[in-house]
This record gives structure tokens, C-alpha cells and sequence, in this order.
């Protein structure tokens, strides 16, 4: 893990979300890398800890990659995470691609998630269900709609069928995760993260860079909602903690201007696109250290 010196004192609720991006966009700037500081919960509350998810989790796109098929990052929020705790021991299983099923079966070259938890994980963070509704097909779908027109809902039209379908699925399989990771690690933590949205409600200003027409633009708005309202949902019913990212990325959507983005745009096509980028994983990190302040 990178360490240097912190930039912020996290205290709870004291901190500003301009404050903290200028901040770090001043040490990114200047090429040094930021560190959560250590505040009431303090050092050392954290012995063991798993990060399990996608590439939402994993930092896909970001800098300094340990696992290129998995697409992770050092920059991610976990690592933020384990950088502020500094655990004995910290593993980042998340992966790029993963579903749900993932949890318990191999994706890619990489080992089933749950077998890096063990009855000793005293913090479990999660952030999964985007691929289990087919969210990089869905978006592909909608840029070659967009592409065509910038009028009405041609995405919604073909995709809303699958991605209903992939919401009854995950009506399950959420609860059943959540079961399954307090049964291996029964003392944790559990702390859902949930997904940052990258669309604003309304599309009209969305430029070139997000060729999606404009009801569609909503419709995925809409969509990113109703994932993080199963999310949290699941997490309440099984006991679990959950943390809402969405309100603190409000207004820093890919459609934002380039300045103020936390997501990346859908062009130019890169890794990274539609993802947060460096200081939208650092705002992440944030918001799940205040809730694990509490």
C-alpha cells in the first residue's frame, strides 16, 4: 500500500465534499498520494479485512493495477480503507465482471470471493448486483441507440425486459449473499457499499461524451436508484450495514462538467469509462470511513 501523509482530518460530519476534492485534487496534482487519516474509531480497530465486488469496487481504470484481469487498483476505496485502518491482514478479491455468483464460483482466473473470508474477518465491505443486470451490455446497448437518436427511450425499449428480469434474480441472490458471508465470518461487519450513480436525472446535458438519448439518460438514473434501494434493503433485512454513495456523488455525474467529475464519461471508450475515477474512489472511501465511524 502507498503511504504518505494525511491530507484530512476525518472527523464525523466536520469534513465538506469541496473541501476534501480540492484537497485531493491538489495532491493528485502534485503527484503525491492522499491517505485517510485515523480518527475516533482509530488504528488497529480493523484486524482483518476482505473486499469482496466488482470493478466498481476493484478501481477498473485507475492507476497502479495489482491484478490487470481483475482490473484492481491501489487506488481503489478499499485500499483507501485498509490504508486508514492498516489491518494485520487485508484481502482485495473484488474483480471486474463479477455477479453475485461470483461469490461462490470462479470468475475468470480468479477464485470463488468467499474463500478469502475466514471466522477471524472482522470488516466485510461489498459492492455487487451492476452485472447481475447486465449493466455493460445494457450501456453498449443504449450508446448504439444514442448514437441514432437523442430522442425518446430506444434503450429502455429493447433492455428493460432483461434488466427486470435480472432484478428478480437478485431479489434472492442479495439476501442469500449476505447470508452466506455473516456465515463464514460471523463476527464482521458487513458494509454494502452501494453504487455512485453515473447518470443524472435529467439528460439534457449530456454532451458528446455521453451519446445516450435523453430518456434514456433517466431510465438508467432510475435504474441505478432501484439497485441501490434492493441494496440497502437487502442489507437491512440481513443485519448488515449499508452506505449510500449516490448523495455524495450527486452533481458529479459523467455528465457533469469535466472538472467536477467523479465518474468517468462513456467517450473515449477507455477501462475506466463509467467508472469513478481517482477522487470518486477517495469520496467512496469517505463515505464508508463516516459510517464506519458511527
Amino acid at each position: 500500500m502507498v503511504r504518505s501523509r494525511p491530507f484530512f482530518r476525518a472527523r464525523k460530519g466536520a469534513a465538506t465534499a469541496a473541501a476534501l476534492t480540492a484537497a485531493t485534487a491538489s495532491l493528485l496534482t502534485a503527484g503525491a498520494a492522499p491517505a485517510i487519516a485515523v480518527g475516533a474509531s482509530g488504528q488497529g480497530s480493523v484486524k482483518n479485512y476482505v473486499a469482496l465486488g466488482d470493478s466498481y469496487a476493484a478501481g477498473t481504470g485507475l492507476a497502479q493495477q495489482t491484478n490487470a484481469a481483475c482490473g484492481r487498483s491501489v487506488g481503489s476505496y478499499p485500499w483507501w480503507i485498509a490504508e486508514t485502518y492498516k489491518p494485520a491482514v487485508f484481502k482485495d478479491v473484488t474483480c471486474s465482471g463479477a455477479t453475485t455468483r461470483s461469490l461462490w464460483n470462479q470468475e475468470g482466473s480468479a477464485a470463488p470471493q468467499v474463500n478469502a473470508l475466514t471466522r477471524d474477518t472482522d470488516l466485510v465491505t461489498v459492492t455487487l448486483g451492476g452485472n447481475d443486470l447486465g449493466f455493460s451490455d445494457v450501456l453498449t446497448t443504449c450508446v448504439l441507440a444514442g448514437l441514432t437518436t437523442r430522442e425518446g427511450t430506444p434503450c429502455r425499449d429493447k433492455a428493460a425486459k432483461d434488466v427486470d428480469a435480472g432484478f428478480a434474480k437478485l431479489n434472492t441472490r442479495l439476501p442469500d449473499m449476505l447470508t452466506d458471508i455473516k456465515r463464514r465470518s460471523p463476527d464482521a461487519r458487513v458494509v454494502v457499499v452501494g453504487y455512485p450513480n453515473p447518470f443524472p436525472a435529467d439528460g439534457s446535458a449530456c454532451g458528446s461524451s455521453v451519446p445516450l438519448a435523453e430518456g434514456d439518460v433517466a431510465w438508467l438514473h432510475r435504474t441505478t436508484n432501484r439497485l441501490n434501494i434492493m441494496l440497502q434493503l437487502a442489507a437491512l433485512t440481513k443485519q448488515a450495514e449499508y452506505v449510500d454513495t449516490s448523495s455524495a456523488f450527486r452533481g458529479r455525474d459523467m455528465c457533469s462538467p469535466s472538472s467536477g467529475q467523479w465518474i468517468n464519461p462513456l467517450l473515449p471508450r477507455t477501462p475506466g469509462s463509467a467508472h469513478p475515477n481517482a477522487v470518486g474512489h477517495l469520496m467512496t472511501a469517505s463515505t464508508v470511513y463516516e459510517r464506519l465511524g458511527k
